[in-house]
């Protein structure tokens, strides 16, 4: 039996700690004065699952009452764990929660270590390890499409996916088995084609997957946007109209921003990190040649960038100044502080942006607000057009399973190749082994214990 605060650490209106273990039930009742159950029921032991009781917690030893609470019981196997479960609701002191942890560690039940309580729901066969680990995902997603990625994950989904790849490689191994025990079907037609309508299906199926990565990744790893421009060019004030904050100080003198200045925020439910990066400039001053130096960098491994571009800076200084590399780097341009006039070369700088892989451009001020729904759509679209591929809602953040589907993919590969070119059924059969080695440590068939600590050791307790 293990126990854990379930609720984040501090003060709050009610705070929910979490027993699991087959007679958690039973081993807390005597610590209970009840006062009112469901259904009239005066102990703990006389609740069945999903019902709740009313009662004081007191300390066994001293007589002292502890705190009014609700405690739920949840019996196994209908429960997070697959064991006999119990929540306490309480309220959110700490020195309440601090008695009542004390409380249960002094009757034999144990604190929970990181991610215990969703380990044996694995164990237990509640949960695939996949799904596990979208429980995570979900409790740190903070906008609403990684949620939405995070749910999609730990409703199944991806686990169902990988279960049906399983069943056409476990078919075609069935199938080549067939072909090697009984030569005289080697050669027939029916067989052959259905081997290979079966392989090129679970390849098909592995690499939508992989392909849902390139947008997937931006939601556990954010957008990365750089605004990047010369010194008072507008990019503090756009920073700060897009975050809603102040974060960047706003001056009319060149050089204000020093460093990069990150703010996370959600556009459109998209997770964005938006750096604020120094004015590019020649200058002799150490501390802005450092900045200088790091908007750069920062613009070479941002996932999308916006030049901002001042009324009155021309093409030559553009070329000159800002020396845009044309690079995979999503990049637009930004005519800034449209508020007091337009740029006389536009039509130049927007010739020399084709040059360098720039095809879109937005006019705004961020004094004004003027457009910067404009910006918003532009990260929006920039969002939508990545992973196209995906089907039924599934995107891949996880970088394991990406790692292990990106393996799958090319042993099934290699047991097409084998097929077409004669290299025989047993080099088929053999990658499409391995293929189903790795499809496995995505669900956790497969998994080792070693890695299972890991993945749940990285979980919060209570979870």
């Amino acid at each position: 039996m293990f126990a854990a605060c379930s609720t984040p650490a501090g003060i709050s209106g009610i705070a929910v700690i979490r027993i699991s273990g087959n007679g958690c039930i039973e081993a807390i009742d005597d610590l209970v004065r009840p006062v009112r159950g469901a259904h009239g029921a005066r102990s703990l032991r006389e609740l069945a699952g999903y019902e709740s009781l009313y009662g004081i917690i007191t300390d066994p030893q001293s007589g002292e009452d502890i705190d009014d609470v609700v405690i739920t019981c949840f019996r196994a196997p209908h429960s997070y764990t697959g064991e006999d479960m119990a929540e306490i609701s309480c309220h959110g002191s700490v020195a309440v929660k601090q008695e009542l942890l004390r409380l249960l560690i002094s009757i034999g039940i144990e604190p929970a270590g990181p991610g215990q309580f969703s380990r044996t729901a694995f164990i237990n066969g509640k949960m695939s390890l996949d799904r596990a680990e979208a429980v995570m995902d979900v409790i740190n997603s903070d906008s609403k499409k990684a949620l939405d990625a995070g749910r999609s994950i730990m409703s199944g989904a991806l686990a169902a996916r990988i279960g049906s790849i399983e069943s056409d490689l476990y078919e075609a191994m069935a199938l080549i088995e067939m072909m090697v025990e009984f030569p005289e079907h080697d050669d027939t037609e029916d067989n052959a084609g259905h081997l290979k309508e079966l392989m090129a299906r679970a390849r098909r199926e592995l690499k939508i997957l992989s392909d849902s990565y390139d947008k997937g990744r931006l939601l556990s790893e954010r957008v990365k946007i750089a605004l990047v421009g010369v010194p008072n060019s507008g990019k503090s004030t756009l920073a700060n109209a897009l975050s809603g904050a102040d974060k960047s100080i706003v001056t009319d003198v060149p050089g204000t921003t020093r460093d990069a200045i990150e703010s996370h925020l959600s556009v459109r439910g998209i997770p964005v990190t938006l750096i604020d990066t120094a004015g590019i400039t020649s200058t002799d001053d150490i501390v802005e040649k450092i900045g200088v130096e790091r908007s750069r960098e920062v613009f070479s491994t941002s996932d999308m960038a916006f030049i901002i571009i001042p009324p009155d800076m021309t093409c030559e200084e553009t070329k000159t100044r800002l020396d845009i590399p044309d690079t995979g780097v999503h990049k637009v341009l930004v005519f800034s502080k449209s508020d007091i006039g337009d740029n006389p070369e536009e039509g130049k700088i927007l010739e020399y942006a084709k040059t360098v892989g720039i095809e879109e451009s937005i006019h705004v001020s961020g004094k004004t607000f003027s457009n910067i729904e404009e910006m918003e759509d532009s990260i929006e679209s920039f969002y939508e057009a990545k992973g196209a591929g995906s089907a039924e809602g599934i995107l891949i953040t996880n970088g394991r399973h990406m790692a292990l589907i990106g393996r799958a993919l090319q042993y099934v590969d290699m047991a097409i190749d084998a097929e077409e070119s004669g290299m025989g059924e047993e080099t088929a059969s053999a990658a499409l082994r391995a293929a189903l080695d790795e499809t496995g440590q995505i669900t956790g068939k497969t998994v080792s214990s070693d890695l299972a600590d890991t993945i749940f050791g990285r979980f919060c307790i209570g979870k």
